[in-house]
């Protein structure tokens, strides 16, 4: 295997929508460093996003978002070491959320599974090679009943255009969600780079209006490969669930940008991990898409002893995270 960097803005587009130049743009935004790298083993050259973030004094934990593709675990621990001189002497862990095509299995050998993933262990993912006419005659008719009655309600769904005032209205729509979840909500600064750096619609806010008034959006993430539901707020309304209109409007646009996959991203993962995503389940598998689990985050200690040292203090974090949580959920 042979490892050397490349400039981000020159990584494929045909990977994870988190493995892309725009998520690489997005987390430089916001305290991150983003490293790319070619891969050259057997015959094949493929890419990596790479990202950096210094936790403690000089010293950085690197990530790699649902990448690389098509790897076994003998070569994941043969590309760890080769990152190990690329990323830095400072750098004392790599830390690894793999794609959703790698396999869960029992044993990961020298790598160590996170108590906390990341990102999500299992989602529903959709199929999207059939088309969008095909695709929605396969919905449950748990959603095909929801988008009659937004229909009959004339709900209306639209793309954010750049108003000041729908994306104001979505930020405090998406603190209220978060308060009534139980989730911590992502900063209005993040939300303005997300909706803010899609070239090329790369990214899209997605807003779903009744009688004028925002009752729900979302944030979807394209790539050439796959569209990415990212973030979503919405109202608890009597008779209308506009979630349904919002996640049918985001595939038939995948449909339309030649996406092969679109990505709800996330449900409770197994062994009731991820278990504040569980409830999203029956919603996300009425579009008819498939339940798919991935490996949890590994990671791979470079300074065993500063990582054993960073678990430990991880650990406390996401038990006061925990706590807070169980008091901030609302009614």
């Amino acid at each position: 295997m042979q490892v050397r960097g490349c400039d981000v803005t020159s990584l494929s587009r045909s990977h994870s929508a988190l493995q892309t130049p725009l998520w690489a743009a997005v987390k430089e935004e916001h305290g991150w460093h983003a490293y790319g790298f070619t891969i050259e083993r057997g015959g094949q050259v493929s890419d990596l996003l790479v990202l950096s973030r210094t936790l403690a004094g000089p010293f950085a934990m690197a990530y790699i978002p649902f990448g690389p593709d098509d790897i076994g675990l003998g070569e994941l621990a043969t590309l760890a070491e080769a990152l190990k001189p690329l990323l830095g002497r400072h750098t004392f862990v790599l830390r690894v959320d793999l794609p959703f095509t790698v396999p869960v299995c029992t044993d990961y050998g020298p790598w160590v599974p996170c108590p906390h993933s990341i990102q999500p262990e299992a989602t529903i993912r959709m199929d999207l090679s059939p088309g969008y006419d095909a695709i929605i005659r396969a919905y449950h008719e748990r959603a095909r009943r929801a988008l009659k009655k937004c229909r009959q309600h004339n709900l209306l769904v639209d793309e954010w255009r750049g108003e000041a005032g729908v994306f104001d209205s979505f930020c405090e729509l998406y603190r209220h969600t978060a308060e009534r979840e139980g989730f911590f909500p992502r900063s209005r600064s993040y939300l303005a780079t997300l909706v803010g750096s899609g070239g090329e619609g790369d990214i899209r806010l997605l807003t779903a209006t009744l009688s004028g008034e925002l009752v729900a959006a979302i944030i979807v993430l394209f790539s050439e490969r796959e569209a990415l539901y990212l973030i979503g707020a919405s109202r608890r309304l009597e008779g209308i669930s506009p979630s349904y209109a919002l996640q049918d409007r985001a595939i038939a646009m995948a449909c339309e940008r030649g996406c092969t996959v679109y990505d709800l991203y996330g449900v409770g993962g197994p062994d009731g991990r991820d278990g504040h995503l569980a409830s999203l389940e029956l919603f996300k598998r009425s579009f008819s898409g498939v339940r798919i689990e991935r490996p949890p985050t590994l990671d791979w200690a470079y300074r065993p002893l500063l990582w054993r040292l960073f678990r430990v203090a991880e650990g406390l974090r996401y038990a006061l995270l925990r706590l807070r949580r169980s008091l901030r959920r609302v009614p």
